[in-house]
């Protein structure tokens, strides 16, 4: 019945509108790019199509350093630190995303020379590419997750439409032309990305005149100090979610990897809904808080995630199987504990989004990283001798061990995170960051 109740209050009004178009706009994106990868692997050669993943994984881990230094501070600290000045917020986190892919590019084209140097032309071309790509797709991800900062998931939403059209028709062009490569692709997905930012920037009325020196002082300080934290803690996820993925050719062979993916592809509709909705929630948790109403909001937020999760779980149960034979042809076979954990996966994910939202929302950031490193340390000993031991099967539980660890290392903080925001006059202190983490800065 409190499932139910809540349920029923989280789909009212403008939650169930954010809801649907933070859904929407992450599947516009994410269909985009799955997409193209679709198109890419059949129409490249299978080295030319590895070559490509291969740069895309290591880009995937500047984006989430990326994201730990602008991303997430900006959703935290843009409902209410910068309420009112928002466009000025924006414009200030621009220059900052503008010092960040230099660097980037530069690292990036430091790993292209050496793999040109080492016999690898076809994977230099590709990173030289990036070094100069990744900042035009990195921008369109800072725009699409300002939209959420003043409640505009709509805006985003939109701009998803609109790459989509642009990245799949320039695709097919660009086949059509004989011109199709892992590198042509990655400048159709920055040309792509940079009009979408575009767009959205005007949308946000991100102006074009640098903003005031103290709020780029005051910006530059909250992201550093969330920053130091959030960062690594992208990093360590990355790693996490590497690990399976790795470790299966070691034990069982590349199509042990690839019967993961296969399988995983069920549970994946969930996973990612969690993770946007998660997004939506972290700007609702700060202004819950400051209003003095994080309790009640996270309970009726939290049974919705769990009363989803249990349907989603369900019904993966009972049709896991069949979805499997049709959508693969009979070419994998799901056994029942397969099943299992995977009906698990979307229950652990929502409950731990929550945690992580609810702790990130008390600008803890530490205290996530923390639990991430706990995460990664059972994943690398318990999960990969289940890993060996069991196979795929052995993999979907080390998911699901790290899972456990992240609920039990984010219980205790997130229950001090339901306690409402301290006065204005009385900030909370900086937490001191252990001497063996980098700080990092916004470069």
């Amino acid at each position: 019945m409190f499932v139910v109740s809540a349920l029923r209050d989280l789909l009212r009004g403008s939650w169930l509108r954010q809801g649907v178009w933070t859904v929407l706009d992450q599947a516009l994106f994410a269909g985009a790019n799955f997409l193209v990868n679709v198109l890419l692997a059949r129409w490249l050669s299978p080295e030319a199509y590895g070559a490509f993943t291969v740069a895309f994984v290591v880009f995937l881990l500047a984006g989430t350093v990326h994201g730990g230094l602008l991303i997430e501070p900006m959703l935290v600290f843009g409902p209410e630190r910068f309420k009112g000045r928002t466009g000025a917020y924006l414009r200030a986190l621009l220059s900052g995303h503008g010092a960040f892919s230099l660097a980037a590019g530069a690292v990036l084209a430091a790993v292209g020379g050496v793999a040109w140097a080492l016999g690898s032309p076809a994977l230099g071309a590709l990173f030289a590419t990036l070094a100069v790509a990744q900042g035009a797709i990195l921008v369109l991800w800072l725009m699409r997750r300002a939209c959420y900062v003043v409640s505009r998931p709509a805006w985003a939403a939109g701009a998803g439409v609109l790459y989509l059209g642009l990245l799949v028709g320039g695709a097919l062009a660009l086949r059509g032309a004989g011109w199709l490569s892992g590198p042509a692709a990655l400048g159709l997905m920055a040309a792509t990305s940079l009009v979408a930012a575009a767009a959205l920037a005007v949308r946000l009325g991100v102006p074009a005149r640098s903003p005031e020196a103290g709020l780029v002082a005051d910006a530059r300080a909250a992201h550093v100090e969330y920053g130091r934290w959030a960062a690594p803690t992208g990093a360590i996820e990355w790693v996490q979610s590497s690990i399976p993925y790795l470790a299966l050719p070691l034990f069982v062979g590349l199509e042990g990897s690839g019967a993961l993916r296969a399988f995983y592809n069920l549970a994946m509709p969930a996973l990612m809904g969690f993770s946007a909705l998660a997004t939506l929630c972290l700007p609702i948790f700060v202004r819950a808080r400051a209003a003095g109403e994080i309790r009640p909001t996270v309970r009726k937020v939290g049974l919705a995630f769990v009363g989803l999760a249990l349907a989603y779980g369900g019904l993966t149960l009972l049709g896991g199987r069949a979805a499997v034979d049709w959508l693969y042809d009979g070419q994998y076979a799901v056994s029942l504990p397969i099943l299992i954990l995977l009906a698990l996966a979307p229950l652990g994910a929502a409950v731990a989004n929550l945690l992580v939202t609810l702790v990130r929302s008390a600008e803890r950031p530490a205290l996530v990283f923390r639990a991430r490193v706990a995460t990664v340390a059972v994943v690398s000993t318990a999960g990969l001798a289940a890993t060996a031991a069991l196979g795929v099967a052995g993999a979907l539980l080390s998911d699901l061990m790290g899972l456990l660890t992240a609920l039990a290392a984010l219980a205790r903080p997130a229950r001090r995170s339901l306690e409402p925001a301290p006065p204005a006059a009385a900030p909370r202190p900086a937490e001191p960051a252990p001497a063996d983490v980098p700080v990092l800065e916004p470069a």
